[in-house]
């Protein structure tokens, strides 16, 4: 049990730093393209849109150290910047984006259920 978990941590570790590499190339693509011309900056909805899409890639960052709040900035993130670009491409791409989510709270899920029954073992083990 414990390498299943090792090497489903490690899968969603490679999967969140190529999705922030991917989103993070687009929003550092986007913030140039719109600060080249200070005069004709977006309108702040724009920007607001962006901050969620820098809560999503705040996100794949913090999951390597809290992995349950990493996934909820992922989640949250991603829903609603995905959500702003309408249906077709928020189903894709939210999926997509949520896997180390997902992943992580999986490997949250199984390390605690895992710690659970080994300590309820070594327990019984010490009343013998």
């Amino acid at each position: 049990m414990a390498l299943f978990i090792k090497i489903f941590s490690w899968f969603g570790r490679i999967t969140a730093m190529l999705l922030f590499l991917l989103w993070g190339a687009f929003f550092v693509e986007h913030l140039t393209e719109w600060f080249k011309d200070a005069g004709h900056l977006p309108p702040w909805s724009v920007f607001l849109i962006q901050f969620f899409h820098l809560l999503m890639l705040v996100g794949y960052i913090a999951v390597f150290k809290w992995k349950i709040l990493g996934s909820a900035l992922i989640i949250l993130g991603a829903f609603i910047f995905f959500a702003s670009l309408g249906a077709k491409a928020m189903l894709a791409f939210f999926a997509i984006s949520i896997i180390p989510a997902v992943i992580f709270l999986f490997v949250f899920y199984f390390e605690k259920k895992f710690l659970f029954t080994h300590s309820v073992v070594n327990v019984e083990q010490m009343k013998e």
